[in-house]
């Protein structure tokens, strides 16, 4: 599957996406994963240098990406 990236705004200031983990997105998570490839669910707060980002889970099929993106409807 190519690389897809889904996104749904819960308010104002945060964001569920499911997509592969950048570099970036990992490092303003200050969070430790062991095999960042693949795909996660993680929520960002904010934008821009200030944003943070909350990985919530990792994602391990691609059946799996797509009934999360469907349960959250993301696009």
């Amino acid at each position: 599957m190519d690389e897809l990236y889904f996104s749904v705004e819960l308010d104002d200031e945060r964001t569920l996406c499911l997509a592969p983990l950048t570099d970036r997105r990992l490092s303003m998570s200050g969070q430790e994963i062991n095999d960042p490839s693949g795909y996660f669910l993680y929520e960002q707060r904010g934008s821009g240098e200030f944003a943070t980002v909350e990985i919530i889970a990792q994602i391990i099929s691609d059946e799996a990406l797509l009934r999360i993106r469907d349960a959250f409807n993301m696009r």
